[in-house]
């Protein structure tokens, strides 16, 4: 069960524990810092070209495991960093290599494939060369089973704080994931959107820090833990997307959405952090059918 609570740690399943910690507004810098850190290509149009040089089929085989993406990501993000560090400074040397381990990273994320592919399409569209953009179309629904974000359709299971139990529903309205609240609430009812994430880039905490932030944005650091059969835990780095959640006072008044983010933690738990408000939920996966005494849209808690 998930509550909304401060420096206390979640048990998500036997395996997996998750630290919610809440902290004040100038913490909230790493998440607020851009709408997509560490996804810019700083390099210039020859790392994008790194992408697109290997026939479709053969950069499919290169993907790195999905529990591996996480970690490439963190490391793309500091050569990024380094790299315009390096052109900045004129050592066109370091410059060099820092590309080179990029490119290579980036070849083993479909995410960055599939941000190549987004951006060729457009220009495609544009220039109305429509049978190659049925071309990139197709290879982008094909990246779709290799990234763990576009496998989340159906129903989940959450525990709202204040409101207990509460069924979700999933689907895909193009590259944004929507959940659809099965049983409602006095706040957000039934049929009405709980939270939505943006899935073209995952989430990459910055390098660098901000001058500005919201006042009213309280910092959150959401930490999840592995959890061995010895007792022993790790710390494990999760995919993460930018998103809303949508909050409301009762009778679904002044309802709007608040900036989030989304967290795939494991193949059937994901969680979402509503920021503004610091409040965490974790969702387990369900059969698609939901059990009798909670299918009540009127009045089962969420």
């Amino acid at each position: 069960h998930i509550r909304n609570i401060s420096s206390q740690p979640l048990m998500l399943s036997s395996r997996l524990l998750a630290l919610v910690v809440l902290a004040p507004p100038a913490a909230a810098l790493s998440l607020r810092s851009s709408k997509w850190p560490g996804m810019a290509c700083r390099a210039g149009s020859s790392i994008r070209l790194a992408a697109t040089e290997a026939p479709f089929e053969t950069q499919l085989k290169h993907f790195a495991p999905v529990s591996d993406l996480p970690s490439i990501r963190s490391q793309m993000a500091k050569l990024e960093s380094d790299l315009s560090d390096a052109v900045h400074s004129q050592d066109y040397t370091m410059a060099a290599m820092l590309r080179d381990d990029l490119a290579e990273l980036q070849s083993k994320d479909p995410s960055f494939l599939a941000s190549d592919l987004r951006g060729r399409l457009e220009e495609l569209v544009v220039r109305e060369s429509y049978t190659e953009a049925a071309t990139m179309r197709d290879q982008l629904m094909v990246l779709r089973r290799f990234q763990p974000q576009y496998q989340l359709a159906g129903l989940w299971k959450g525990n709202y704080p204040n409101h207990g139990e509460a069924y979700i529903k999933i689907h895909y309205e193009q590259d944004t994931l929507v959940a659809i609240k099965v049983t409602g609430d006095e706040h957000v009812p039934a049929g009405e959107t709980t939270f939505r994430a943006d899935l073209t880039r995952p989430f990459t905490e910055p390098n660098t820090s901000f001058e500005a932030a919201d006042e009213d944005l309280v910092g959150v650091r959401v930490e999840v833990v592995s959890v061995g059969s010895d007792g022993s835990s790790q710390q494990r780095e999760v995919e993460r997307y930018q998103g809303d959640g949508r909050i409301a006072a009762r009778g679904f008044q002044q309802a709007h959405y608040v900036p989030g983010q989304l967290f795939l933690m494991d193949t059937d738990v994901i969680g979402f952090l509503w920021l503004q408000l610091g409040t965490f939920v974790v969702f387990n996966r369900m059969p698609d059918e939901i059990p009798e005494e909670t299918d009540d849209f009127g009045f089962a808690a969420a």
